[in-house]
């Protein structure tokens, strides 16, 4: 489904386990309808996340610089249009997320929910249950949301880049790099690009660490469905 395949395979694993479930009629009806509203929703945004990434590493590397560098209004309007899309989806993710594992503890939804609802609902109803401690905000949580949050405003890749040469005998081949900012909401003359100099690179390891969270999730909930032979948990 993804690539890498191995930080997803709970994703299949849980999809099994609850068409077996609901084939016994372990699986109560609100909790199915919800698991095919939030499941499925969360799955199409992870596609269309590493749809923009593809695009977006596409349109890098398939344009030569020279050319770009004529074009370089519509080249930055296609980089940010793709980065827009990836930020965006991910978030949403993120947040759907949160919807399904409430979803699979019967509980309902509060009227605003993101992906700390999860964790700050669980503590409310079952403060000992163990999948508490999996739903902690992870380190790179806080400088993703900096981004998505900043894409809604304005653009983030906003005409800086930088041309990497590399050189192999006679032959030389160009590609360009483009940097996030370190701190997008300042003006555009005032940033720096120490962090992510390189946004195709930070997109790609984004993505493998959103797939790895929701895998590690989706792995202790299916665990657990397996093992008490029905949903709710």
């Amino acid at each position: 489904m993804f690539s890498p395949y191995h930080r997803f395979t709970n994703c299949n694993k849980l999809e099994n386990i609850i068409e077996t479930l609901k084939e016994t009629g372990n699986v109560p009806d609100d909790v199915m309808k919800g698991y095919k509203k939030y499941h499925f929703a969360l799955v199409h945004k992870i596609k269309s996340a590493r749809h923009h990434l593809d695009s977006m590493i596409e349109l890098m590397s398939n344009k030569p610089v020279d050319d770009v560098l004529k074009l370089s209004s519509n080249f930055m309007f296609l980089v940010n249009m793709y980065l827009d899309g990836f930020f965006y989806t991910c978030g949403s993710a993120m947040d759907i997320l949160a919807r399904e594992v409430l979803t699979y503890f019967a509980i309902p939804l509060p009227n605003n929910v993101y992906f700390n609802s999860a964790k700050q609902e669980l503590l409310s109803n079952l403060p000992n249950d163990p999948l508490i401690g999996r739903l902690d905000d992870p380190s790179w949580r806080d400088e993703f949301s900096m981004y998505r949050n900043a894409v809604t405003h304005e653009r983030i890749i906003a005409g800086f880049f930088n041309i990497s040469v590399t050189i192999d005998g006679d032959t030389e081949d160009k590609a360009l790099v483009l940097p996030l900012p370190d701190d997008p909401r300042v003006d555009v003359m005032d940033r720096t690009f120490k962090n992510n100099p390189n946004v195709s690179a930070y997109c790609k390891l984004h993505i493998k660490r959103l797939l790895k969270l929701i895998n590690i999730i989706y792995g202790e909930i299916a665990t657990r469905a397996t093992a008490n032979s029905n949903l709710p948990l």
